[in-house]
């Protein structure tokens, strides 16, 4: 079996395959122009977080040199959290770091995927919640860009010894879920979501009030540090959001004609992943190196099947040894 093939699934006269690439002259989901690195990286640092120690809202521009995450308005606070944050700071092996998250939120695609999802998620499409923080959570990780490498790790046909100088990394969203507000919203992120919320309606000009303003908790593979960023719901994302609530189109590869499938978080999942995982170039600026260290996760006792599951594979059916053109991209899991 190729490489890049993880398994075969016969049914009569045709062969559905799930491989880690897809075949040759597939469109894939990243099909298009790329984002100027410009563009991306003045977006980037225009994004408003949250001081780690005061949670004053600024264009971040101090963050810690060690885990790379937690990020200061000032080199006071720094200091003053220092006796609490020296507990949890590390230099991760595999951590999504700040930077890689605010390049994810500065991408308008996937950030309008993210205010979709979420506004699906809580039902905003059917009745605007405007009076109380909404709360998000995303799991994040590092996943190795060329995922021949995963699937002979967790096979145990290579080690990572195989790769001393470790190999190139790509960010992965691994799951969304609606965190209960009474629960995980603190004075601190309290704070990040009036400052938001008011800023918001200034921009729009229109009474507060009107537009939802939600968090997103940005849990990273590697650290137990979290990341919370306010996402301003656009009108665009609640159409969206309406749109998906009746389901997605996909097409049967043996029927050859379109199905309905329910919308979920996971299908925004996995067609982030698949346009990251297709971003050979990195024009988005999500890639970055994975150590030698950071390999092992797909070892032994440390593989996660939740997390291997939700990799962005493609399935494609084939008959009498020639694909059939229907390619359908597999959007994480079982739908």
């Amino acid at each position: 079996m190729p490489a890049d093939i993880v398994e075969t699934t016969v049914m009569g006269d045709f062969t559905f395959v799930k491989a880690v690439t897809p075949p040759d002259g597939y469109n894939t989901s990243s099909d298009g122009p790329s984002i100027p690195a410009k563009d991306i990286k003045a977006y980037r640092e225009s994004l408003i977080i949250a001081c780690s120690f005061c949670h004053k809202s600024f264009r971040y521009k101090l963050v810690c040199a060690k885990c790379k995450v937690a990020a200061y308005c000032s080199k006071e606070c720094q200091k003053k959290q220092w006796p609490l944050h020296k507990f949890v700071c590390q230099e991760s092996k595999a951590a999504a770091k700040l930077k890689l998250v605010t390049t994810l939120m500065s991408i308008p695609r996937f950030e309008l995927t993210l205010m979709s999802t979420f506004a699906f998620t809580f039902g905003l499409h059917k009745k605007m919640i405007l009076d109380r923080p909404l709360i998000m959570q995303c799991d994040l990780a590092v996943d190795a860009a060329d995922m021949s490498i995963i699937f002979s790790l967790t096979s145990g046909k290579q080690t990572p010894d195989d790769y001393p100088d470790g190999v190139e990394g790509m960010l992965q969203l691994k799951w969304f879920s609606p965190l209960d507000p009474a629960v995980v919203i603190d004075p601190g992120r309290r704070k990040i979501w009036e400052e938001a919320r008011a800023k918001n309606h200034v921009k729009r000009r229109a009474p507060i009030g009107k537009y939802v303003t939600g968090l997103i908790d940005f849990h990273m593979e590697g650290t137990d540090q979290v990341i919370t960023m306010p996402l301003n719901i656009a009108d665009q994302a609640i159409a969206l959001s309406r749109m998906v609530a009746g389901g997605v189109c996909a097409q049967d590869p043996v029927l050859r004609h379109e199905i309905n499938v329910p919308f979920s978080p996971r299908v925004a999942i996995g067609t982030m992943d698949m346009i990251i995982r297709d971003d050979k170039k990195n024009h988005l600026r999500l890639r970055t190196h994975m150590p030698k260290e950071a390999l092992y996760k797909y070892v032994g006792n440390n593989i996660n099947e939740h997390d291997l599951d939700m990799l962005p594979t493609t399935t494609y059916a084939t008959k009498d040894g020639k694909r059939i053109k229907t390619a359908v991209p597999r959007l994480n899991g079982p739908y």
